[in-house]
């Protein structure tokens, strides 16, 4: 009986120091919010204070070309109470995808290729076991049909290009390219590094072409393959309780297709043998993600690195035309692949050109960013739609003008992440 009692006591002391931290967290908020955008603000806090933001956060917004919000809050590091700062930067997951998409759209630009070139015309050794028709749109739009490599990737070959081309030139397409959409949640990053690295003139790979041509250019705290001396301004990542995974799901029911997420697990399906392509790289069942030697890979897929400031400014600098130009800029606000199931993750979105697009009624561009693992898919996380929804509130009417919202693509910031 007294064991019980005292069981019953220490989880309501851990219970009680939980709600002493997430009251914490939500007074650890700090940044710029435009006064007719306080709401946001409001959201921010209590996202922080009802523990729906477990761990911490930081959100962005540029409406009509100019910052209006720029606001960080809760625990880089939730263990060691180690706030989120100004300078903080976290794992952009499949937000990289963005940047990586720029870099080409920007190479593509200075014609040096084209979204319709087939790979082999730049990168002869690629055509092998049907993936001579491969196109660039293909790879970018994720209808190449190699969301995977039948091969187990290695840590060390992940590190090496030449390894990685190898690979690549042996692997045969999953399904017919062109005729399936199917998420390329790892491969992504390696395809496109090594495209980079065969277009650009200076056979710069991803990480340095991107710091060349537009991080530094444009004062972006951004990275593929972050500097060592860095390291120590990245949050912590941590992955969802079981509890926290239930209580999601309860609150929206639409956030997790658990039933297909099962059945992929039963039968090894494409999505789970997608996920454990890398199993050095994880973030379902164990986080291998606060290793900080992943953080030198230039991998533009998942292991982009920086602060939602910076997210958000290179996606206005880009819809701008001050990246590439403005007739690269309308070509790319139109999908290329609309409403089709994804044959790996079993959304339905639209894609294209490297982005996943989505259609805003106002000029606006944000990012956000956070390192408390969440269920599902990235547009469902409840912290995420709260924000939204504040946001929304404090816009003017909707008007006729609809465009193309360049967000970053946070389809796998999630627990489903690769």
């Amino acid at each position: 009986m007294w064991l019980i009692v005292e069981l019953l006591l220490v989880i309501g002391k851990v219970l009680c120091l939980g709600t002493v931290i997430t009251q914490i967290s939500a007074l650890l908020v700090e940044g710029f919010v435009h006064p007719d955008y306080k709401p946001v603000l409001e959201a921010f806090k209590r996202n922080l204070h009802k523990g729906w933001e477990r761990d911490g956060a930081a959100f962005a917004v540029y409406h009509n070309g100019r910052m209006v919000i720029d606001i960080w809050g809760g625990f880089a590091d939730f263990d060691s109470c180690r706030p989120w700062r100004e300078d903080t930067m976290s794992i952009a997951f499949s937000s990289s995808k963005a940047v990586g998409a720029v870099c080409v759209a920007l190479l593509v630009d200075r014609k040096l290729v084209s979204y319709d070139d087939k790979v082999a015309s730049f990168w002869p050794e690629f055509a092998t076991r049907g993936k001579e028709e491969i196109t660039l749109q293909m790879v970018m739009e994720h209808t190449a049909g190699l969301p995977l490599i039948d091969h187990k990737i290695t840590f060390e070959e992940a590190s090496d290009w030449v390894s990685m081309s190898n690979r690549f030139e042996d692997q045969k397409p999953i399904w017919k390219p062109g005729t399936r959409v199917g998420y390329h949640a790892l491969t992504f990053g390696w395809l496109v590094d090594l495209i980079i690295r065969r277009v650009d003139p200076g056979k710069r790979g991803v990480g340095q072409f991107f710091r060349e041509e537009i991080a530094i250019p444009h004062n972006i705290d951004f990275h593929f393959g972050l500097p060592v001396e860095l390291t120590h301004r990245v949050s912590r990542i941590r992955k969802p309780s079981m509890w926290n995974r239930v209580e999601e799901w309860l609150a929206d029911p639409e956030t997790v297709d658990y039933r297909s997420v099962f059945k992929n697990y039963l039968t090894n399906g494409l999505m789970l043998r997608v996920v454990d392509n890398a199993t050095w790289l994880q973030s379902i069942f164990r986080v291998t993600l606060n290793n900080p030697e992943l953080y030198r890979l230039e991998q533009c897929a998942a292991l982009g690195i920086g602060t939602s400031r910076s997210l958000a400014k290179l996606m206005q600098l880009y819809m701008d035309g001050k990246i590439v130009s403005k007739q690269t800029v309308e070509l790319t606000s139109h999908p290329t692949v609309v409403k089709m199931r994804d044959c790996v993750t079993y959304a339905t979105t639209d894609r294209g050109w490297g982005f996943t697009h989505s259609h805003f009624a106002y000029k606006l561009c944000f990012a956000y960013l956070s390192n408390g693992l969440k269920s599902g898919l990235g547009d469902r996380a409840r912290p995420y739609v709260q924000l939204l929804r504040a946001l929304y509130s404090t816009l003017p009417e909707r008007n006729n003008n609809k465009l193309d919202l360049f967000h970053v693509d946070t389809s796998f910031q999630l627990e489903l992440e690769e």
